[in-house]
């Protein structure tokens, strides 16, 4: 059983942002090996307080009251808040046995080690999303890397001072495909959680489809849980970063090549998802057994 921390930028339901928040969210919450002790909210989707706001009325709206909700920081210049302080609390609980995934910006688990330096020691593993090893393209369209460049410093020092880190590149996220017949299969479950989600995923896949011409979406962030609870569907490599801060400035985590960069950290980097159709099996296999649990509630909000 893994004792795990969601930091996310949960935008599911919010107009024109990416809902693989809230799907990674419900993957964990009905895993039968997490034990998801809380979310702390951060920004990089949308603002703070659109993102905690967002994150309360999804949780009522599927009638889960168990979970803990933390508000992290606002802004990356305010170096102290609840998600934080929350951060370090489990930590010290749970010393070797919290797993911190981590799938927006990485300020709060910045701030998590500027309270106690300790931290990234007695976390068990980071797992994050994040930071493009090339330019990254969609169907011709270059994209802007998000998670690390909102807050490029403190990426930078989670970089730096984080023990057994893993990465999620949006090189390898890109691969996580759901398309038309993840949709279909979704869709034709017919129950209270699929027929709240497709509404949400359809007005998603509508806007984006506009720029990348395409019909479905790139389940980036639930890479990190997947990879997990389920490591042999991914080729991992070890991977030598040449930190520098100006690269962050970009979400780029290039590599240490000529190994003889000032600074460097080694991470594991996942590469491939060696098995899609498992990939997504796994997460409709999640997705039926929360339907299950939210059914027994009959209070999801459709």
């Amino acid at each position: 059983m893994n004792k795990v921390i969601l930091d996310c930028d949960n935008t599911m339901s919010v107009l024109r942002s990416d809902v693989d928040d809230g799907l990674t969210f419900m993957y964990l919450y009905a895993h039968p090996e997490i034990d998801l002790l809380g979310v702390t909210t951060t920004f990089a989707n949308n603002k703070l307080h659109v993102v905690y706001d967002n994150t309360l009325q999804m949780l009522r709206d599927l009638g889960i009251d168990d979970v803990k909700v933390l508000r992290g920081a606002r802004t990356p210049d305010i170096l102290q808040s609840e998600a934080a302080d929350y951060l370090v609390e489990q930590v010290n609980t749970y010393p070797n046995e919290v797993v911190v995934i981590a799938i927006g910006s990485l300020h709060n688990l910045y701030c998590a080690y500027l309270k106690d330096h300790e931290f990234f020691d007695k976390a068990k593993r980071i797992i994050v999303m994040g930071g493009i090893t090339e330019p990254l393209y969609i169907n011709g369209v270059l994209c802007r890397e998000l998670n690390f460049s909102c807050a490029y410093h403190s990426a930078y020092q989670v970089f730096k001072y984080g023990k057994k880190l893993s990465v999620l590149s949006s090189q390898t996220t890109l691969q996580a495909w759901f398309g038309e017949d993840e949709l279909n299969k979704l869709e034709a479950k017919h129950n209270q959680l699929s027929d709240y989600l497709m509404p949400i995923l359809m007005d998603w896949i509508e806007y984006i489809g506009s720029r990348f011409r395409e019909k479905g979406f790139h389940n980036w962030d639930l890479v990190t849980a997947i990879y997990l609870t389920n490591p042999e569907l991914f080729e991992t490599s070890s991977y030598r970063v040449a930190l520098n801060e100006e690269n962050f400035k970009e979400g780029y985590i290039p590599e240490d090549i000529e190994k003889n960069a000032e600074t460097y950290k080694v991470i594991d980097l996942p590469t491939k998802i060696v098995d899609l159709d498992r990939f997504n099996a796994l997460f409709h296999d999640m997705l039926d057994r929360l339907a299950k649990q939210l059914n027994n509630n009959k209070q999801v909000k459709c």
